[in-house]
Parts: C-alpha cells; sequence; structure tokens
C-alpha cells in the first residue's frame, strides 16, 4: 500500500495536525488497519477505499481504537486525494461511520462539509476543579466531548492538565476553549487520553461541536478559529443549517509504501 504524511489545517510543513493516508483497493482487516496505525502512530491513520468516481469509503484508527469522525485526516485524504489525480473534478463524497461527509477544493483551500453536533446540558462544576484551579467559566456536555470555557485564551494557550484525571471524564476528549483575541473568534485545545492522544494539534471533529457553543455564546455563524497546541492550525469555520463548513490548507510531507 501506498502511504503519505500530510499536514493538515496548515499551509506550511511542521505545523498543523500530522495524519497519515493509505489508499486501498480492499480494507486490511480491522487488526491489520489498527497495527497500522498503532506503528505509525501519529493521532489518526486513514484508510481510504474507492466506491465509484470521486466517491469513497473512509475510515480512522487512532494508535489504539478506531474513531467515528475524524476532520483533520479526511483533509489530509482529500488532499491526496486530489494531488494524485485520483480525482478529477473538485468535490469527493465520503461513506463514514458518521454518515455522508463531502469536501470541495477551491484553489488551494480544501472545504470539508461535516455534521453539526450540538452541545447539550451544563454539567456540575464540581466535576472539573481538581482540573481547572483559575478561570473556570463553565462546562457542558457536546455529542461525545465534554466543553469547558475559561475566562481568558492565555489561560487556554498556557494550559497543562493532568491526562489520568482527564481520563476520568466521561467522554471521548476534552475540549478547552476561550474566547479568542483579533483575529480569531475562539481559540481551543483538545486532549483525548483515553483514545491514546494526549492532545490532539488540530482537531476537525472538535470543530464539529465548538461553533455550535460559540454561536450561542457569539450570535453568529462564521468564525476564524484558532487551535492553540504546540503545533497550532487555524480552520474557517461555518455553521451552515444542520452542517459545518471547515476551511483549511495541507502540505504533504512523505510519500512511501508499506512493505506488510
Amino acid at each position: 500500500m501506498k502511504i503519505w504524511i500530510v499536514d493538515a489545517f496548515t499551509d506550511k510543513p511542521f505545523a498543523g495536525n500530522p495524519a497519515a493516508v493509505t489508499i486501498v483497493d480492499e480494507f486490511p482487516s480491522d487488526e491489520k488497519c489498527q497495527k497500522i496505525a498503532t506503528e505509525i502512530n501519529l493521532s489518526e491513520t486513514a484508510f481510504v477505499k474507492s466506491l465509484g468516481a470521486d466517491y469513497f469509503h473512509i475510515r480512522w484508527f487512532t494508535p489504539e481504537v478506531e474513531v467515528k469522525l475524524c476532520g483533520h485526516a479526511t483533509l489530509a485524504s482529500a488532499h491526496i486525494l486530489f494531488q494524485e489525480g485520483i480525482v478529477k473534478g473538485n468535490k469527493i463524497s465520503f461513506d463514514s461511520l458518521s454518515g455522508s461527509l463531502f469536501v470541495k477544493k477551491e484553489k488551494s483551500e480544501i472545504i470539508l462539509d461535516f455534521p453539526l453536533q450540538k452541545t447539550g446540558e451544563r454539567l456540575p462544576s464540581d466535576l472539573f476543579k481538581d482540573l481547572f484551579d483559575t478561570g473556570f467559566v463553565q462546562a457542558v456536555q457536546a455529542y461525545d466531548d465534554v466543553i469547558v470555557e475559561l475566562s481568558d485564551e492565555n489561560l487556554v494557550r498556557k494550559l497543562t492538565l493532568d491526562f489520568a484525571k482527564v481520563k476520568e471524564i466521561d467522554c471521548r476528549a476534552l475540549l478547552v476553549t476561550a474566547k479568542g483575541n483579533t483575529p480569531y473568534d475562539f481559540v481551543s485545545r483538545m486532549f483525548a487520553p483515553k483514545i491514546g492522544i494526549n492532545e490532539d494539534p488540530v482537531c476537525g471533529s472538535a470543530h464539529c461541536k465548538l461553533p455550535d457553543y460559540w454561536q450561542k455564546k457569539l450570535g453568529k455563524s462564521e468564525f476564524f478559529a484558532y487551535q492553540a497546541s504546540p503545533r497550532g492550525g487555524s480552520l474557517g469555520v461555518q455553521i451552515i443549517g444542520d452542517r459545518v463548513h471547515l476551511k483549511g490548507h495541507a502540505v504533504t510531507i512523505l510519500e512511501g509504501t508499506l512493505k506488510v
């Protein structure tokens, strides 16, 4: 199998979020997919199988588990499909564990069309007192994640967490966010040690949830967002009905062949 490593949600190498992409005639066994993802040891490895013209089935594996939705590895996969001429037009459709996903290319920018995942009930603050000693505003359920808002962008950027305590929270990932300083509407970080990712550099699936949260706070539907991990990455985000569009760039870092 051919394999590529792509930095997603960035227009320069060694930034954004790296993902591995493989194009397969048939999916390997679940066990082999998992072993490959564990060997590659990036936050996600995507396996992409053609179902027809510009139509594919995509699966994503962390080093520990298969996940239902991954934005940056979808962006990386679309980038490779366009780069290699496998897709002739400017649109791609994917089948996935999260249903139908759509991608469009506009010049150098790739736009993901994903489901908007609504935020839910407010959670008791005492569940988070051992993690956040300053600046805690509120926590809400967000589909399979939990969003915690802090009072200041700098608190998000400087945050260090006890990952053992994060694992105790009943969620896939903890999304920590704050209102951004210009030019960003909001900033965030994503911590998911329960699925083998202590911190995801730039997470597309998190930005299926954060826009709903910030739409309720800011009263707008279009945002410029920044994920403030050590690598960092920016996204254009727009809510359209029950979908969210995530806009970004990608850069190919490596191309090779899996020998197994």
